[in-house]
């Protein structure tokens, strides 16, 4: 049960928390650094008008020399970087929460009018508090001493009791007063010096778009596991299931699926481990992916596992560039998983044909006795990803009792023109 003691307690602590905290005086620091800018400009404005009062110049004179003088004191406030110190300033000084503007506008001519119109106002602030302090200090030691010194106007001996008292809390209340005024400009501080509209909507489409690409990356990044490592999964399953069925009968059949197993499995964990590392940090090991060069070791792998691939090239997969047959290699890996997976083994048929300006790719097999499909698993919407991203064409569907892929993966003048 809290009682009128703890009250006063807390009030207690209110007031003079402020007093031992080092953010009420580098508040009023920052405070005096206005008065500091404000300094020459006084300075200037009383050397024109008493030029000016003493007959020393005559008007064409004065208005040259006010022009002059403004053009200069507006121009410094205008210099670039001062945007900069002022946002420093801001945040060590008054604890201001300022967001970092865009370093490649922070010194556009918006951005040196935000920082002009800072230092006018953190000049008003600073001769305000320059003057209240000029003011307070002077007083509290007059009070202190009124009542054994004369001291006019305040009054001494038994009369000035009082001022001792006062004279202890005229400082607190400056430093209460300081402490305000720095939050208050802390508060603007974000809007006057932090991003402008136009830095801010560049801030926004920047995160946009680097959202989007580390979309893209994470997207890539899973098609390149799903494809990989999902067909050594099922051609090791396959292979595994064929060599138990002949394991007593043919141990030369199982020997031979065994390696294959063994190859599908380090072919997956050569892949795995180029992923794992663009996870980690963004470079994977050094060996090439693989690329339509090396679809007859793909076609030997699923041929191991007791399927009957027909491969068929028209024209050199050399001449392909190196982005787009990895691309098209991985969509014919994908179209084989799924006719292992879907239709068993039966019977597939791939054919690659290179021309001038593009590679087109066809993956056909029965549908077999497998489970159905309908086109909407994760593979063929990688594949469709994959020929997205190369600007391409992709169909594939039950075509007169076959499955079809087929696709169209430019590379030449008509994928610019795209």
């Amino acid at each position: 049960m809290r009682g009128p003691f703890c009250d006063d307690r807390r009030v207690l602590r209110r007031l003079t928390a402020p007093l031992t905290d080092g953010l009420t005086y580098r508040r009023f620091v920052h405070l005096l650094l206005g008065a500091v800018i404000l300094l020459p400009y006084l300075a200037l404005v009383v050397l024109i008008a008493s030029t000016m009062t003493n007959g020393g110049l005559d008007v064409l004179g004065s208005v040259v020399i006010v022009v002059v003088a403004t053009g200069i004191a507006v121009g410094v406030t205008l210099v670039p970087g001062v945007r900069t110190l002022a946002i420093t300033a801001a945040r060590t000084l008054l604890g201001a929460e300022v967001p970092e503007p865009d370093p490649a506008s922070v010194d556009s001519w918006p951005g040196r009018r935000r920082a002009a119109l800072w230092l006018l106002l953190n000049a008003a602030a600073g001769g305000l508090a320059a003057l209240v302090t000029l003011t307070v200090v002077p007083t509290t030691i007059g009070f202190l001493f009124a009542p054994w010194l004369a001291l006019q106007p305040f009054p001494t001996g038994g009369r000035a009791w009082w001022l001792p008292l006062v004279a202890v809390l005229l400082p607190a209340l400056l430093l209460h007063a300081a402490r305000a005024a720095g939050a208050a400009l802390a508060r603007l501080a974000p809007r006057v010096l932090g991003p402008t509209p136009t830095e801010r909507m560049a801030a926004e489409l920047e995160a946009a778009h680097a959202a989007e690409r580390a979309l893209a990356e994470r997207n890539r990044l899973a098609r390149e596991l799903h494809d990989s490592v999902g067909h050594a999964l099922t051609v090791t399953t396959l292979q595994a299931g064929a060599a138990a069925r002949v394991l007593e009968s043919d141990p030369a059949f199982v020997a031979k699926a065994l390696d294959a197993i063994a190859e599908a499995g380090r072919t997956a964990l050569a892949d795995l481990d180029h992923v794992l590392g663009l996870l980690r940090d963004g470079e994977g090991n050094r060996s090439p992916m693989p690329d339509l060069d090396d679809l007859d070791t793909l076609v030997d792998g699923a041929r191991s596992a007791g399927v009957a691939v027909d491969l068929d090239r028209d024209g050199a997969t050399g001449a392909v560039p190196r982005a787009v047959s990895r691309e098209a290699y991985r969509i014919v890996q994908e179209a084989l998983t799924n006719a292992l997976r879907h239709a068993g083994p039966v019977p597939v048929t791939v054919h690659v044909a290179v021309g001038e300006e593009a590679v087109a790719l066809e993956i056909t097999n029965p549908l077999g006795p497998g489970p159905g499909r309908t086109g909407g698993g994760r593979g063929i919407a990688g594949m469709r990803e994959r020929v997205g991203v190369l600007r391409g064409e992709l169909t594939s569907g039950p075509e007169d009792g076959r499955w079809r892929v087929a696709a169209r993966l430019p590379f030449g003048r008509d994928r610019m023109l795209g």
